[in-house]
């Protein structure tokens, strides 16, 4: 036996369909007939529930950007040999490598909300048809654009005049820089060129592993790639070495003569000679 339920609205009716022992569908979070609804009355509701949502999602951010905090924030006494003083001094280091901290953990904590948004969209599709108007797709994008051109923006413009603020790592700002660029134009070659408006299995793969290779070469940048920073030292302890010499030398080769009524210092470099005479004549 069926049984149907008319529910007479302003705007239409909604015609419920019921088995035998069926009851029917009662709920505080399922409106029936909701299209129904006059437009201003739907449109208040939908800004509330953007808003109760928004808030949801900025304490969650908040909390997960806080506990990325605390984990990048952690630190570590090592022990190194100095050369000069010939003792061992200990000195607190942080765990994670701030570039390669700020590359993972703190892009996945403020891109969590779009990545998530991302990958249950496509979880949810796998078996359907292609859809160019995903959601997700343009998201990630919409969402990159806007960290890179809105809140680089914001940044700048927040710093008071009097001040200046500098970037710390200007080569891995630019590098990073580069990869972002890179990015838009490989997303851009694959959909037009390379497989026409379908990303193939190979292609993802291969642009999941820029993401590594990405934080690698950043990271070896922030090293100054390790091969140089030695060369760097090396060159700057011989400087050091040579100038050390130089001045013990130079003290080496100051001598006073007491005896001297005019207090002249016989072996001494031009400037202390000068030194000397203009004490004398003051």
């Amino acid at each position: 036996m069926v049984v149907y339920h008319y529910t007479n609205y302003t705007r239409g009716w909604v015609v419920e369909v019921l088995g035998d022992k069926e009851k029917r569908c009662h709920s505080y979070l399922l409106l029936p007939a909701e299209n129904l609804w006059g437009d201003g009355v739907r449109g208040f509701l939908y800004i509330l529930a953007l808003l109760y949502i928004f808030m949801g999602v900025a304490i969650i951010s908040d909390i997960f950007m806080f506990a990325i905090e605390v984990i990048t924030s952690k630190r570590k006494t090592i022990v190194r040999w100095d050369e000069e003083t010939h003792e061992r001094v200990q000195k607190e280091v942080l765990v994670w490598n701030e570039t390669v901290a700020n590359l993972t953990l703190m892009a996945l904590g403020s891109s969590a909300p779009e990545i998530l948004l991302a990958v249950i969209e496509t979880v949810q599709t796998l078996d359907m048809e292609a859809d160019s108007g995903g959601l997700g797709t343009f998201t990630i994008i919409g969402s990159a654009a806007f960290n890179l051109l809105i809140i680089t923006a914001v940044c700048v413009y927040s710093v008071p005049s009097p001040n200046i603020k500098k970037v710390r790592g200007l080569s891995v700002f630019a590098l990073t820089s580069c990869w972002s660029i890179f990015a838009y134009v490989w997303m851009l070659v694959v959909l037009q060129w390379v497989s026409p408006g379908e990303i193939e299995p190979w292609e993802a793969w291969l642009t999941l592993a820029f993401f590594p290779i990405m934080v690698l070469t950043a990271y070896c940048q922030d090293s100054r790639w390790w091969c140089l920073s030695r060369k760097t030292a090396v060159g700057h302890l011989r400087s050091h070495t040579v100038s050390l010499n130089l001045s013990l030398t130079s003290l080496r080769n100051v001598r006073v003569l007491e005896d001297n009524p005019h207090g002249i210092m016989h072996g001494a470099p031009r400037e202390l000679i000068a030194l000397e005479q203009e004490k004398r004549t003051g």
